[in-house]
C-alpha cells in the first residue's frame, strides 16, 4: 500500500510542476507573436531567386553526366543579371594566398549553411542549387571570414550542364559582398 502511495504522490507532484510551468506562459505576448513560423517566414526578394532553383531536377545518368530538368522560368533568366544571398563554399582552385588574406576568383554558393553542410553526400540535390560563382574582381576575406560565410551575390546568369558534379548554374562578372550574421533573410 505504501509503494501505491509514493507512486501517486510522484505523480501529483509531476503534474504540479507541469501546471506551474504551463501556467507561466503568456498568451497575447507580442514577442511570441512575432516569431517567425511556417506561416508568416519573410523572404526579401533576392530569397526569391531561389525558388525556380527549388524546382530543378537532376537524374544522374552515369558517373560523369546528369540529365537536368530546368524550369522555364530560370531557362529564360539566361543572359539577365540575377542576385542571390547564399552560403559561400570556398574551394581551393578558386583562391590563392596574398599575404595574410585569401584572394577569391570564384567560389560556390547554397541556399543556406545547412545545405552547404548536407549536400555534399547527395549530388543529385546538389546539382539543383549549387552555383558557381566567378567573380569579376578578386574578393578578399580573411581566414576566420570564410567559416560560415554568408554572401550577396550579383552577375550575369548562365547555364551548362556539361559538368553537372562542378556546377550546371553560373553567375558570371560577378560582384560579392559578405554579410553580416544579422543581414542574413531567409
Amino acid at each position: 500500500m505504501k509503494k501505491w502511495g509514493v507512486a501517486i504522490l510522484i505523480i501529483v507532484l509531476i503534474a504540479g510542476l507541469y501546471f506551474i510551468e504551463f501556467s507561466k506562459i503568456e498568451s497575447g505576448n507580442e514577442s511570441i507573436s512575432a516569431m517567425p513560423t511556417l506561416d508568416n517566414l519573410k523572404f526579401d526578394e533576392t530569397a526569391k531567386n531561389w525558388d525556380n532553383f527549388y524546382k530543378v531536377r537532376a537524374t544522374i545518368i552515369d558517373g560523369q553526366n546528369a540529365e537536368f530538368d530546368i524550369p522555364n522560368t530560370l531557362q529564360r533568366r539566361v543572359g539577365q543579371e540575377m542576385e542571390l544571398n547564399g552560403a559561400a563554399v570556398f574551394f581551393s582552385p578558386g583562391c590563392k594566398v596574398v599575404g595574410d588574406k585569401i584572394a577569391v576568383h570564384s567560389l560556390f554558393i547554397y541556399p543556406t549553411l545547412g545545405l552547404a553542410n548536407a549536400c555534399a553526400h547527395l549530388p543529385e540535390v546538389a546539382m539543383r542549387w549549387t552555383i558557381r560563382i566567378n567573380l569579376k574582381e578578386d574578393f578578399l576575406l580573411s581566414k576566420p571570414e570564410m567559416i560560415d560565410a554568408e554572401v550577396k551575390v550579383k552577375g550575369t546568369f548562365r547555364i551548362n550542364t556539361s559538368k553537372p558534379y562542378e556546377s550546371a548554374f553560373f553567375l558570371d562578372n560577378a560582384k560579392i559582398e559578405l554579410l553580416q550574421k544579422e543581414e542574413v533573410l531567409l
